[in-house]
């Protein structure tokens, strides 16, 4: 499915910090037919999926296992960060412009997973969802979902409980198999017309599976030890 543009509190982007983005590009690449535009001063580059724009790769900037970040569009960041930290947000990147594509800001939730807000300029996010290859949903892999449910209420209207569920949400009552550091992660996970044969392509890959039973979900590391998932076309 194509997107023009994305509504104020859901996912808009992904992307990950890669120790090496070539050998994560590759591998992404091969296992979802992406291509890439060329790095920018800073090492990022942009996913496209028959020229479309799904997701963005840059160099690591945390220790330990890299991790998938789900990017969330907010019409005032201003704003939504205030929110956020007043709900119990810690603000690790105050928000701040990126050029003329928009403005950011990165938070840790209250129960510890990391999430990036983003005021849309030129760049409003991902140009297609929902098809193979392409972002399908987040998970909240936490201990704490109760929580986690209460704080993405009030700062963004999201029902993770199974009321009102958005269709790209949901929260897992689990927190992410180790040897994630993180206490609670978003799991991004990515659509397949044919999950099994995805999953077989990415452990030919290098990847391997993560030990945890995510249901539907077929959960995986990518080479480098993110965690990502598998799901079927809807």
């Amino acid at each position: 499915m194509d997107v023009a543009a994305h509504t104020p509190g859901t996912v808009c982007w992904i992307d990950i910090g890669a120790p090496d983005p070539d050998a994560t590009a590759a591998f992404y690449g091969e296992l979802f037919g992406w291509t890439y535009t060329a790095s920018g001063a800073d090492g990022y580059r942009a996913a496209l999926l028959d020229g479309r724009a799904v997701s963005g790769l840059g160099p690591a900037e945390d220790p330990g296992p890299p991790y998938w970040t789900a990017v969330l569009s907010v019409e005032d960041i201003d704003a939504a960060a205030a929110a956020f930290a007043a709900a119990g947000a810690r603000i690790v990147v105050p928000p701040a412009p990126v050029a003329e594509l928009g403005h950011a800001a990165v938070v840790v939730d209250p129960v510890g997973a990391p999430v990036s807000l983003w005021q849309p300029g030129t760049q409003t996010g991902m140009q297609a969802v929902g098809e193979h290859g392409a972002f399908a949903s987040i998970e909240l892999l936490t201990g704490r979902p109760d929580e986690a449910s209460d704080f993405y209420r009030r700062v963004l209207g999201w029902h993770l409980d199974g009321t009102e569920r958005r269709p790209e949400t949901g929260v897992r009552g689990t927190p992410p198999p180790s040897p994630t550091p993180q206490p609670s992660l978003w799991l991004v996970n990515f659509t397949s017309d044919d999950v099994d044969a995805t999953v077989t392509s990415a452990l030919r890959l290098g990847a391997t599976h993560a030990g945890l039973d995510c249901g539907a979900t077929v959960l995986l590391r990518d080479p480098a030890g993110a965690l990502f998932g598998i799901v079927a076309t809807r």
